[in-house]
């Protein structure tokens, strides 16, 4: 079974860290990346296919889920 990739876009460490924790104590879940913020996110999606991304809107650099679909074009 192959896992569904997340990446994990969040100010704060702790929560990110959080979040991964809880995430892959799961088989069916992987966590393929994280960013610090909207900039960092933009960059690692570049290199990366997640399945999903879990975003915090209120990130500095490109914060607002409105903004971040925008880039993404």
């Amino acid at each position: 079974m192959t896992p569904y990739c997340i990446v994990l876009a969040d100010d704060h460490v702790l929560v990110r860290q959080g979040l991964r924790r809880i995430l892959e104590g799961r088989a069916d879940l992987k966590v393929i990346g994280e960013a610090n913020d909207g900039l960092e996110l933009l960059n690692l999606l570049m290199t990366v296919s997640p399945d999903m991304i879990i975003l915090d809107i209120f990130m500095p650099n490109l914060r607002g889920l409105r903004r971040f679909m925008r880039s993404r074009g």
